[in-house]
């Protein structure tokens, strides 16, 4: 009950709604839709994620045991400044959970109708492997899931602090 579970990008707080009651959640939004997750109960920091945002947080609530970014990462223009932070912020051994259209299943599907002008990038398992890896995080385990027609989910802890899973790599093609 007492550990922090934030997310970044948290919109109207659906996410961490799931969460309330049993864990103590925040989100951080920099739009002003956080005002609608506050005004449903869900602590919310109306700020674009960074080091900055994420030494506040810190400072104020402690560090998070989980901090999840579903969908965000290819909006970010300095991923690297949300990366610091996340390492900021995130515990000795806590989990941080990202969620990116996946690359390699939106050009095998010829999707490029999902590209659009907000996306900045896409991943691959292996660029997101890369990206975390320049900052001390590992891939601890991936999974494909369907949303928006293929995405991967990333999870990430600080490097050896959690056994790395073998995903299935022939079924899911994460490369």
């Amino acid at each position: 009950p007492e550990d922090l579970i934030v997310d970044i990008g948290s919109n109207d707080g659906t996410l961490l709604s799931n969460f309330a009651g049993n864990h103590r959640v925040l989100g951080v939004e920099p739009t002003d839709v956080g005002a609608m997750a506050i005004a449903r109960g869900i602590p919310t920091v109306q700020r674009y994620f960074g080091k900055d945002t994420a030494l506040l947080v810190r400072n104020e609530y402690g560090k998070a045991k989980i901090i999840t970014a579903a969908n965000c990462f290819a909006h970010i223009e300095d991923v690297h400044s949300v990366v610091s932070g996340i390492l900021e912020l995130l515990d000795d051994d806590g989990l941080f959970i990202s969620e990116n259209h996946y690359l390699i299943g939106l050009l095998d599907r010829l999707q490029y109708d999902t590209v659009y002008h907000e996306h900045l990038r896409y991943y691959s398992l292996r660029s997101v492997k890369y990206l975390l890896e320049m900052h001390g995080l590992e891939v601890v385990h991936a999974v494909h899931i369907p949303t928006h027609g293929g995405s991967i989910r990333v999870y990430a802890a600080r490097k050896g602090t959690r056994p790395v899973l073998d995903s299935d790599r022939k079924s899911t093609r994460l490369n």
